[in-house]
């Protein structure tokens, strides 16, 4: 299989867009539709619908899709793999949502890396949508993210309990006034509206993870956020709590395929105990 073929495929389904496809690919717009029809011949089947506003998957490519990213997935991991030096018996790729990497997973690797110097470790971040997506197509073989989606054999298990709070920058007297939307995903979205008396939005959404914290206290904003990463800006008084608002569970959770290439299972327990050990659970895990 031509792996051009199959990168400009999987970039025009996620773009829809042949021109957009192009450009992640850095190929022409007649490159790309080269590349398609070249691949939809191989296939036999039509993979897209074009018109003027871009290009839709047909059942044909909704059904190939996954299986695109499979076999991109198992060209690069086989690729690392051939690479690694030889001190490196295994190779665990790991990603996670923005907001988990900071005074978390960072930590973590370091402490797994003196643990373990045998392993080599890819880590890569991503919204939870494309998170789920590297799971399932065996692209990282562990996650961790707010919303797993749950389909037929990915595991997952709770390692985390943030609490989103809403906080609000010392340079704001009113937080209404300062209010900024964060989005945290489709379960939070109805129970920060409601808790906020459904402000408004100011024209501007942040889904930026942690930098939305920075964000607030630079700008002079409010919104909810995980309590662990306010906890510096409120310590500073940079950040204030709005304790009138309520505070809100924020589980994370690890997902990974069943026929994962390693014991994932025992590799989640370290990062449960890692985070007992250094007391960044705001509560019990499964509260």
């Amino acid at each position: 299989m031509d792996l051009a073929q199959l990168r400009t495929f999987v970039a025009a389904a996620e773009a829809g867009s042949f021109v957009a496809a192009g450009n992640a690919v850095y190929a022409s717009s007649s490159s790309v539709t080269e590349r398609i029809a070249a691949l939809e011949q191989r296939i036999g089947a039509k993979l897209f619908l074009r018109s003027r506003k871009g290009c839709q998957l047909t059942e044909a490519g909704e059904r190939f899709l996954p299986r695109a990213r499979a076999m991109l997935a198992s060209w690069e991991i086989a690729r690392d793999e051939v690479a690694l030096p030889a001190r490196f018996v295994k190779q665990v790729r790991i990603g996670a949502q923005y907001s988990l990497w900071p005074e978390l997973l960072l930590p973590w690797i370091r402490a797994l890396r003196e643990r373990r110097p045998d392993h080599s470790f890819h880590l890569t971040a991503g919204a939870s949508t494309r998170m789920n997506a590297s799971v399932a197509a065996g692209i990282v073989d562990l996650s961790i993210l707010y919303s797993p989606v749950l389909g037929a054999g990915i595991s997952a298990r709770e390692v985390l309990n943030d609490q989103l709070v809403l906080v609000c920058s010392a340079k704001s007297s009113d937080w209404r006034e300062a209010w900024v939307d964060i989005d945290w995903g489709e379960t939070m979205r109805g129970p920060i509206a409601e808790a906020t008396g459904f402000l408004e939005s100011d024209g501007l959404t942040l889904d930026l993870g942690g930098l939305a914290v920075r964000w607030l206290i630079e700008n002079g904003g409010a919104g909810y956020v995980p309590e662990r990463l306010a906890s510096a800006g409120l310590a500073t008084g940079q950040l204030r709590r709005i304790e009138e608002c309520p505070a809100f569970d924020f589980p994370a959770f690890a997902i990974w395929r069943s026929d994962c290439r390693f014991d994932a299972p025992t590799l989640i327990d370290d990062l449960t105990a890692f985070v007992q050990e250094t007391d960044l659970l705001t509560s019990p895990i499964g509260a």
